[in-house]
């Protein structure tokens, strides 16, 4: 019986904790982001996959530029457009500025 009841405690645990996980696309789309970043093609902003393919096994050089503490490295010259979202992310944990990221990242 004690089996079950730590079977049940920490499945419950996972399942809280899941739940709790921040959905990275959702607030990609919420926060603006999908906006200015199409998934293939560039448009005022680089698409996803060229992102993605600067910042490849790099989800916290991302994370560090989405809190407005690191250079842009895809498009440099259009970092100042940028600037007025980045300002809008900041109220976000960490957690989630990382789930955008692996978002972004998964492209």
């Amino acid at each position: 019986m004690k089996k079950v009841m730590v079977a049940l405690a920490v499945s419950a645990v996972v399942s809280v904790s899941g739940a709790m996980a921040a959905d990275g696309g959702q607030l990609f789309k919420s926060k603006g982001c999908a906006g200015c970043h199409n998934p293939t093609v560039d448009t005022v902003g680089p698409s996803l996959k060229k992102i993605a393919q600067a910042y490849k096994g790099n989800v916290e050089g991302l994370v560090k530029f989405l809190k407005g503490e690191g250079k842009a490295i895809v498009d440099p010259a259009r970092e100042g457009i940028m600037k007025p979202q980045l300002n809008s992310l900041k109220g976000l944990s960490d957690e989630e500025l990382k789930a955008i990221a692996e978002f972004m990242l998964k492209h």
